[in-house]
């Protein structure tokens, strides 16, 4: 069997080969990490060149927007004036253009009247006329007819050799 010193050997060199078997590992973990921070940092100074440019357009940009921000509250405020004025004056418009449609329709409904009444009127004086006037004229015409039929009569009798048509030369 082996001894004491033997065991404590083996056993110090089973301790050493796992201490420098745990140094090995941790040296290259740490020569990974550092290799893997290099990379990191590239990639950081390229992200950082490629977004500096973008950055500067927008902080212009912002710088822009905060110059121009109190001309756009100006114009929105102008145009809110603006707006509120021209609704006032449509509403105006709307009052006066009501106003004078009644009117108009007032004033048309007026003159229906008065063109119908004159219509009733002239065709009441037509029908005066007619029967007033027309009527007796028309007796007096018939009368006169008569008159005549017998006084052409009367004349024929007279010349009775005459033709009828030589009668009205």
């Amino acid at each position: 069997m082996p001894t004491g010193s033997m065991v404590f050997l083996v056993f110090t060199g089973v301790v050493t080969f796992a201490v420098l078997l745990q140094t090995i590992v941790i040296v290259a973990i740490v020569v990974g990490a550092k290799q893997a921070q290099q990379k990191a940092m590239e990639r950081l100074d390229r992200f950082q060149q490629e977004v500096r440019p973008v950055l500067a357009a927008a902080s212009s940009a912002l710088a822009l927007v905060e110059d121009v921000a109190p001309r756009i509250r100006k114009i929105a405020t102008n145009v809110e004036v603006a707006s509120d004025r021209l609704r006032g004056q449509v509403d105006h418009i709307d009052v006066m253009v009501q106003e004078i449609t009644g009117k108009t329709r007032n004033q048309a409904t007026r003159v229906d009247h008065m063109v119908s009444d004159t219509l009733d009127t002239i065709a009441r004086g037509t029908r005066t006329v007619q029967e007033n006037i027309m009527a007796p004229l028309r007796q007096i015409g018939g009368w006169m007819t008569a008159a005549r039929t017998a006084m052409d009569m009367m004349r024929r009798g007279d010349r009775r050799s005459r033709p009828r048509n030589q009668d009205y030369l």
